[in-house]
């Protein structure tokens, strides 16, 4: 079984290189109005990700609880809908997928946190 944390930094890392490689390509095309999506990418999928699977290695018991793998999949299906849905809505009118990615983000966010209440004081 691969440990969670390991995913969410690798995911991380995934989405910090897609992060980057964007911002290079809007600072060589002078593509400015992506700023906010190029934002949202470092900060849901790098940023993210990599506290999250930090604090999962940091507390062993929280990366082995079911929780953990329901957050992981959340966070990821909030993300992969969210970044997208961002340039849908402010280049397409299209707001459904921004709507459900960041509800679905938030979610993610609440069962790190009811992780944490619930399995961070366990002893290893």
């Amino acid at each position: 079984m691969v440990r969670i944390d390991i995913r969410f930094v690798a995911t991380g890392v995934a989405f910090g290189l897609f992060g980057m490689a964007f911002g290079i390509w809007m600072g060589i095309t002078q593509e400015v109005q992506y700023a906010h999506l190029h934002a949202h990418i470092n900060l849901v999928g790098w940023v993210a990700m990599i506290l999250f699977g930090l604090t999962y290695r940091a507390y062993p018991a929280m990366g082995r609880s079911a929780l953990s793998r329901l957050h992981y999949w959340t966070a990821l299906i909030g993300a992969v809908l969210f970044l997208p849905g961002i340039y849908m809505a402010a280049f397409e009118g299209v707001i459904i997928f921004a709507v459900i990615g960041s509800l679905l983000t938030l979610a993610s966010m609440a069962l790190f946190f009811t992780n944490i209440l619930t399995h961070a004081k366990k002893p290893d």
